[in-house]
């Protein structure tokens, strides 16, 4: 399957919606960069609309300033003026005193004035607020002039009536001492001549004053002209700003729709594209499962079929064994049984590869005696390292718990393959087995001084059907199935394994398993077996048995191994027989086939369980003897009623402890 997925994302099928991606990418990104350049562009253009205000802003606060000393020269030429005529009706020289200063501060504060329009600078304006002075409103204004602008003609015009006003208030300020002295003299006719004079001079002050009005007037207008262009040229720029960052904002407004809408097509688009991936993709799964599931029916198929004549072959030869036969033909069955319990073990291996792979294995959770356990693989593997001259040690940790909770069948499979895998790669020396607690695991060490292995070859030793190379399989056989189904099963139960290797030394290999203390068992329990293998069998069962099986070699093993186990027998070769047969004879024990014609073993069983429940009649131990070898078959004989599972190819050992079993 992962094969089946791994092809099916290269295909084009599975490229087309990364294609789509791509393009969709692109296409934002291309959008997206339009986007920024406007937006940079708005604030561009809204940084030189700013300036461009500011800049106007400037020139209209810079002539409001100019427009403020206009009104200020023109305050101080009324104020002269005004001064004046209060000059030429003051009674007294203190007065004239007084107005003269007057009338110097508004000159000077007038001619500073001019000084700023013309060079640039601060010009003020003090307001009293009360008549003796305490308080006053001072404002101001900052002028810059603009050297590109003309505004010299005022300067020119006003400066130089300024001087002749400076002399004629001299003038007047001297006609009316020599007055107040003709007074004092007495000398009326001196008196009346001044006086005659100063009307005169007063006769020509208004046309003074005019000129300089006009002149003033025109500066003050001219401010005021060019203020007020300046204003609309503000506004106009107002206008224009805003007009263009609207323009940009409906540009940017409109692109980012023109984005959201392609990009919503094209993940619409992308959607559909992926959906039909998905869709092939379920259906690549699904062909895939389909596979799987004929790959795991095909194994169990011809597990069974493999396992039924091997069932003849290894029950014969078990029970020539006991035959009285020459030597050579004791060392021919031998053989035939060694073969075929080696045939046995390829079967089971492959069964159990495929188990494991399709997600199958059942791992069990109990307390055993996880001392006994190591004996039992203790003495299978030392019969074999002896047998070959090697030294087969193993050391327990004194301080590990006599009963853990695991799957001892599991770790005795995983033990007995990496120990048999060593002594079968090791010519001299000793195999070793340690065991020791670490934390809260256990580790388990397998050592050998076998032919060791090239660290370039350790990477496929977990591959199924595989070793470190053909010289290898060929001088010492084997599929390379033991250490994968290894790992799987460590793995299965929560462990790890590692190797170390060097060629010529030997190899060991570690794996840790999490195997919890159990509490610990009454010696009853352990010991109650003993005393009921010592009870006859025949005694045990009591009665007749029934052997169902279409296969006529096996009805002729299994009875003879009946006949050996001195357990009277009769045969059906099928289910509906079977049937018959229970309704007319008492059987104590049936021995049932699950592959027959016309009715299997399991329908067999489930319509007599029903009878038993519908008439009331005892209840029948049934042994399901089959070469269907799954999990799943196991569960389905109990599932239908039956009592115990025997898989072939039948051990005598083997059937008669599990008859045991059942009548005890």
């Amino acid at each position: 399957m992962n094969a089946i997925m791994e092809q099916f994302s290269q295909d084009g099928a599975a490229q087309v919606p990364v294609a789509g991606l791509k393009t969709t990418g692109t296409s934002i990104r291309w959008l997206f960069g339009l986007f920024i350049l406007c937006l940079v562009l708005l604030v561009g253009l809204r940084i030189l609309f700013a300036n461009l205000q500011a800049e106007l802003s400037a020139y209209s606060a810079n002539e409001r300033a100019r427009l403020f000393i206009g009104e200020e020269i023109v305050r101080s030429i009324h104020g002269i003026e005004k001064d004046l005529y209060r000059m030429a009706s003051t009674p007294n020289l203190v007065g004239l005193k007084r107005i003269n200063r007057a009338i110097q501060d508004q000159l000077n504060k007038l001619q500073h004035d001019l000084l700023v329009l013309k060079n640039g600078g601060v010009v003020m304006q003090r307001v009293q607020l009360n008549l003796d002075g305490r308080d006053e409103m001072i404002r101001e204004a900052n002028y810059r002039p603009d050297h590109s602008q003309q505004h010299v003609m005022e300067l020119i015009e006003i400066a130089p009536l300024l001087e002749q006003l400076t002399s004629k208030i001299a003038e007047l300020e001297r006609m009316l001492i020599k007055s107040w002295e003709a007074q004092e003299n007495e000398d009326r006719q001196s008196f009346f001549d001044l006086h005659f004079e100063i009307d005169g001079f007063l006769k020509h002050v208004p046309p003074y004053f005019e000129r300089l009005d006009e002149n003033a007037n025109r500066l003050f207008f001219d401010s005021s002209e060019r203020l007020r262009e300046l204003e609309m040229a503000l506004q106009l720029q107002s206008e224009r700003l805003k007009w263009v960052e609207w323009s940009l904002v409906l540009l940017v407004v409109l692109l980012t729709s023109l984005a959201s809408w392609l990009f919503v097509k094209r993940i619409n688009q992308a959607n559909r594209q992926l959906a039909a991936t998905v869709e092939e993709m379920r259906s690549a799964k699904d062909a895939a499962e389909r596979a799987s599931r004929a790959k795991s029916e095909f194994v169990s198929r011809m597990s069974h079929e493999l396992r039924t004549p091997l069932n003849a072959i290894i029950g014969f030869a078990e029970l020539l064994e006991a035959e009285p036969l020459s030597l050579s033909h004791k060392n021919y069955v031998s053989l035939i049984g060694n073969s075929g319990k080696h045939l046995m073990e390829l079967i089971n291996a492959v069964l159990d590869h495929a188990k494991i792979e399709a997600g199958g294995l059942t791992l069990e959770s109990i307390a055993f005696d996880f001392h006994a356990a190591i004996e039992s693989v203790k003495t299978i593997v030392g019969d074999r390292a002896h047998s070959k001259g090697l030294d087969f040690v193993a050391n327990i940790d004194p301080d590990l718990a006599h009963f853990v909770i695991g799957d001892p069948t599991r770790l005795r499979q995983v033990l007995i393959n990496l120990l048999v895998n060593a002594v079968k790669f090791t010519e001299q020396g000793a195999v070793t087995l340690c065991i020791a607690p670490m934390k809260t695991q256990i580790v388990f060490s397998v050592r050998d001084t076998g032919i060791g292995m090239e660290p370039m070859v350790l990477a496929r030793l977990f591959k199924p059907f595989s070793q470190a190379d053909d010289s290898i399989t060929r001088q010492y056989g084997g599929t390379g199935l033991g250490l994968l189904i290894s790992k799987e099963l460590i793995e299965a139960m929560g462990g790890e394994i590692d190797v170390e290797s060097r060629p010529g030394i030997g190899s060991v290999f570690r794996f840790w398993l999490p195997l919890p203390p159990a509490p610990e068992m009454p010696l009853a329990a352990i010991s109650a077996p003993q005393s009921v293998k010592q009870q006859d069998l025949k005694s045990l069962v009591n009665g007749l048995v029934l052997l169902v099986d279409d296969n006529l070699v096996n009805q002729k093993l299994a009875g003879a191994m009946l006949n050996r186990l001195g357990l009277p027998h009769e045969f059906a070769d099928n289910g509906v027989v079977a049937l018959e047969r229970v309704a007319n004879t008492s059987y104590a024990l049936i021995l049932m086939d699950m592959e027959m014609p016309e009715m299997d073993g399991v329908t067999a069983t489930l319509h007599l369980r029903a009878r038993e429940i519908e008439y009331g009649s005892g209840h029948i131990p049934i042994i399901a003897m089959t070469a269907n070898a799954m999990q799943e078959d196991r569960e389905r004989c109990f599932a239908a009623g039956m009592d115990g599972y025997v898989s072939k190819p039948v051990r005598l050992s083997t059937l008669e402890a599990e008859i045991r079993r059942l009548f005890v």
